[in-house]
């Protein structure tokens, strides 16, 4: 009755160097979003004049939050949770399915490659959103705006303003370090849970 072994025998604490290693890449998560969220609350000028205090049922809950809070703000909140969202399930979904283990085997089923498929145009979109709207940022500060005074701009947005290219490219190098970002936090997590 008492020989059989304990089952916390198998249960292993976390170490410290996995926690720390998990809430830094949280953290660059959180920075992640918040860049995010402010390049499309730069960028996205729909509904400004739509206030979120005045909707008809819920616009008290949102005078007390922010009553100058609009409905782009809403907007740009749903963008940057899809843009850093959509990665982290993308490979928590890659992880809890093994498919590196046996990616040939897994895709060889049809309807596989029907998810692999869908999930290529999503991460395509995200791709496509975050890059159209870091560019759409150093497009609105190369715009002469007429009525503002001469403003300087910093070193590399007025750089990025004269080279359209090297806009694109590092906006393009922004969205492949949120995929990659996604990929560590989402490793970290599993050697966290396998602890």
């Amino acid at each position: 009755m008492f020989d059989k072994p304990s089952p916390l025998e198998r249960v292993h604490s976390a170490t410290f160097s996995a926690i720390s290693i998990f809430l830094l890449c949280i953290g660059l998560e959180l920075s992640m979003w918040v860049m995010f969220f402010a390049v499309y609350s730069e960028t996205i000028g729909l509904m400004n004049e739509t206030y979120l205090s005045e909707l008809p049922v819920i616009g008290m809950a949102f005078s007390r939050i922010d009553p100058d809070a609009n409905a782009s703000h809403i907007i740009a909140i749903l963008l940057a949770t899809f843009s850093v969202g959509t990665p982290l399930f993308l490979w928590g979904e890659i992880f809890r399915q093994k498919i590196l283990e046996n990616p040939q085997e897994w895709i060889s089923h049809p309807q596989n490659q029907i998810i692999a498929s869908i999930a290529a145009l999503v991460l395509a979109l995200v791709i496509g959103l975050e890059v159209i709207n870091l560019y759409t940022l150093v497009a609105q500060q190369a715009m002469p705006l007429v009525f503002v005074s001469d403003a300087q701009d910093s070193g590399l947005m007025a750089y990025l303003t004269q080279n359209k290219g090297m806009a694109i490219a590092i906006s393009a190098v922004i969205a492949v370090i949120n995929i990659i970002l996604a990929l560590f936090t989402t490793h970290a997590f599993q050697l966290l849970k396998e602890a």
